[in-house]
């Protein structure tokens, strides 16, 4: 939770989150260590067009159509390292990690919701590109968006209201 709160505001996970990624059957969680101790996490999501609303939170339109018709989606839900490790690879082994999963699960398309703070630097975008996703579209006010919270969010970088965008990633596995 610490490197959480740290890395991606006092409210975006929360201790249920991490309980049904490590008990759950559609969402998971991989925990990586550096110098013995807990330095990262990523947590993955498979799931189909059930699901598609409740986790990605998209609004109408061709990105979220496409993701519906989609049978089966890996989502690289979140991923943080702690600032002591940042550089040193733990997060490349935890998204591959998350990647081989999704891939031996057989999706047929991967996505991610990257963070665009109000700098403009997306914070995961490297690590996307290197393992194949490609930006598809920016959502304007996303992580204030009331369907994911409805108090607003806690961003670290401009606080609440949060001002930040979000950057669709994906990966297609399949033609829909």
């Amino acid at each position: 939770m610490k490197i959480s709160m740290a890395e991606l505001g006092s409210d975006y996970l929360d201790v249920s989150d991490f309980e049904d990624a490590l008990e759950g059957t559609w969402s998971f969680c991989y925990v990586g260590e550096y110098d013995g101790k807990p330095s990262g996490f990523i947590i993955g999501n498979i799931f189909g067009p059930e699901m598609v609303d409740e986790i990605l939170h998209m609004p109408d339109g061709k990105f979220r159509d496409e993701a519906l018709s989609y049978s089966k989606v890996g989502y690289y839900a979140s991923e943080a390292i702690d600032d002591s490790v940042k550089g040193k690879g733990l997060g490349m082994k935890l998204i591959l990690k998350c990647r081989e999963r999704f891939e031996e699960s057989g999706v047929e398309m991967a996505c991610a919701m990257a963070w665009k703070s109000v700098t403009g630097k997306v914070n995961i975008d490297g690590i996307l590109r290197k393992i194949g996703l490609e930006p598809e579209v920016e959502f304007l006010g996303y992580w204030d968006d009331p369907r994911a919270f409805p108090n607003g969010h806690d961003c670290p970088v401009c606080g609440n209201p949060c001002k930040c965008s979000a950057v669709y990633y994906t990966k297609k596995y399949v033609s829909p």
